[in-house]
């Protein structure tokens, strides 16, 4: 960032929000494929409930708060670039 600018670098902003972006739909897409490659696994018993209890009660819920927090997070950032690029017009 030069030092003759004041507040954003809104180009380096509005890539932040579309790598925020996109790396919320890789986890979403990475979790999908997880929870449907352990649904058609084999496996019975106490160990596969605990297991597919825990990945469907605390770690794919973790993973939506993940890219709910990425999304969020870009839909801010993309505002503020906005407002300084209408600030700066």
């Amino acid at each position: 960032m030069s030092a003759n600018i004041q507040g954003m670098d809104t180009e380096a902003a509005f890539n932040l929000v579309r790598l925020m972006t996109n790396d919320a739909d890789q986890i979403d897409t990475l979790s999908r494929g997880l929870t449907v490659t352990l649904q058609n696994t084999t496996w019975f018993g106490n160990d596969a409930n605990t297991f597919r209890g825990d990945w469907d009660g605390q770690y794919v819920p973790t993973l939506q708060q993940i890219t709910n927090a990425l999304r969020e997070n870009a839909t801010t950032l993309q505002r503020q670039a906005e407002d300084q690029v209408a600030a700066s017009s």
